[in-house]
């Protein structure tokens, strides 16, 4: 099963990014863009306010207790998490995002992470059981990258999932052909709700 029908256009959908105009191109109706910057929300919110399915909300992602539970079928993030790993209280913060997109989603509901952060800095944050969620990695190289001659690889292994280890690390002889490539985390959440009333003392322990 490829990228593209990971996350079902009949859905609900968060993005920690405003760039989800394309989305609404492709049949997705219902589409919620946050942003921790007002400036951003309302510039996008005038430019797109010809484009009913696109909602967009000035919030921080560390508290969105203005959602119930379980509002979401799909959580789209690229850059989010990374910009949190970059600022100070990085593990609490990471925390906090994380829960909070794992109460939202629905059981079933995907989050889907888009960084350049590989398994061995992000898997520690994305795995912790409280979440409950199942994970793929996919590894797809930079627009226009040029396989190495003699290269045995082929373009559509982009589109499957990764072999991890048990930790969700890349296997040893695994082969990163293009350095710069996206580390795209396809996160599941199973039908296990009776995790969501850990997830603040998963924060509280980091704290």
């Amino acid at each position: 099963m490829g990228i593209p029908f990971l996350l079902e256009s009949v859905g609900k959908l968060l993005f920690f990014v405003v760039m989800s105009e394309d989305m609404a191109k492709d049949g997705y109706e219902d589409v919620m863009n946050v942003d921790i910057s007002s400036v951003a929300i309302d510039l996008m919110r005038r430019k797109y306010e010809h484009v009913p399915q696109l909602k967009y909300m000035q919030m921080d992602v560390k508290d969105m207790s203005f959602f119930p539970d379980e509002t979401f079928d799909g959580v789209v993030d690229k850059g989010t998490l990374d910009s949190l790993m970059c600022g100070t209280d990085a593990p609490i913060s990471a925390a906090q995002m994380l829960g909070e997109v794992s109460r939202l989603l629905k059981p079933g509901g995907i989050y889907m992470l888009i960084t350049y952060g590989d398994p061995t800095v992000r898997m520690p944050h994305l795995s912790k059981p409280v979440y409950s969620w199942e994970i793929e990695l996919y590894v797809i190289p930079r627009p226009g990258f040029q396989r190495p001659v003699g290269c045995t690889s082929s373009a559509k292994s982009c589109l499957e999932p990764v072999p991890t280890t048990e930790k969700g690390l890349l296997p040893a002889d695994y082969i990163l052909e293009d350095p710069d490539s996206h580390f795209i985390y396809i996160c599941k959440r199973m039908d296990d709700t009776s995790n969501l009333s850990n997830i603040s003392t998963l924060t509280d322990d980091i704290l």
